[in-house]
């Protein structure tokens, strides 16, 4: 099933210090030095994830900005500021149905039509992760214009709006599900939110990146934002026992406190399999809304 996403987000040094150096070695799987900071960044042993990577960049752009290396140690050194913004990265979902040449042939195209022609470098980075679930691309793009051998002295903000990103959302569906036809595939994404789609579902939350490490590496077992991931599937589930018990008019709302003895009623009049269902749902889901004592965790 094709998914649809487009994260946008601006990668700064505000709090923590980042330097996108090892942001962009990160995404490319490759090793590259910070010279700001003096400092080598490897992430050459995780390219087994990263399919395929490479720089866009506008007509005209200097040598320096089509390799990884030079180009954000010319934007760290570009920006003097201790909380400055470095890079704008773009998240994209690249269907599963298509071979990952499609997928990132879709993404460059993508990018140089929607970033590289308004002035942005962009490099371009295609990750499959192990688990064989969810291939994707970053895009990592300067928020600085090439002028002449230099980034431009102001950053354009038009970049920043609101109505951009809506565009580059509707556009990159537009691409994809335009991708999934010539590949004779019937899948097709939607940019809308669930509820403008008329969807009768909660948007799950999302884990995160460094969340999803941490309990990897087995720092966390079962963090608050982990439960609460958890506890808007299982409601999915029961969503349409949920709808079923309103419109009956047997409840209002679906609270924790008397949802169930309000709804065995309408449960028993059920069949047998609809009522297992709702039954092993709201177990589960009572179970993971407390929190487990230390007694428990034994």
């Amino acid at each position: 099933m094709a998914i649809f996403r487009l994260e946008a987000k601006i990668f700064s040094r505000e709090k923590r210090g980042r330097s996108v150096i090892a942001a962009a070695a990160y995404r490319a799987g490759t090793k590259l030095k910070d010279e700001l900071r003096d400092k080598t960044f490897d992430y050459a042993r995780r390219v087994k994830g990263v399919l395929q990577s490479a720089i866009l960049a506008p007509d005209g752009a200097p040598a320096w900005a089509l390799a990884s290396g030079s180009l954000w140690n010319q934007v760290e050194a570009s920006e003097k500021r201790v909380d400055a913004q470095l890079a704008r990265e773009f998240v994209l979902s690249v269907p599963k149905e298509l071979s990952a040449n499609a997928q990132f042939q879709l993404a460059a195209e993508w990018a140089q039509r929607e970033l590289v022609t308004s002035g942005m470098v962009a490099e371009i980075s295609l990750h499959h992760p192990k688990n064989g679930k969810n291939p994707h691309v970053h895009i990592l793009c300067t928020l600085r214009k090439i002028d002449g051998e230099k980034f431009s002295r102001k950053k354009p903000r038009e970049w920043n709006d609101k109505k951009v990103l809506i565009r580059q959302r509707e556009s990159w569906a537009a691409a994809v599900n335009s991708a999934l036809e010539k590949a004779g595939r019937s899948e097709r994404v939607d940019h809308r939110s669930l509820k403008d789609q008329g969807v009768d579902r909660l948007p799950e939350p999302k884990i995160g990146v460094e969340q999803t490490a941490m309990k990897r590496k087995g720092a966390i077992q079962d963090s608050e934002r982990l439960k609460e991931v958890r506890k808007v599937k299982l409601l999915n589930e029961a969503m349409p026992f949920i709808r079923a018990i309103e419109r009956r008019g047997e409840i209002q709302h679906y609270g924790m406190g008397k949802w169930w003895d309000k709804s065995m009623l309408l449960i028993s009049r059920a069949r047998e399999q609809a009522s297992r269902a709702v039954k092993n749902v709201w177990q589960r889901l009572v179970g993971t809304g407390r929190d487990k004592g230390p007694d428990r965790e034994k």
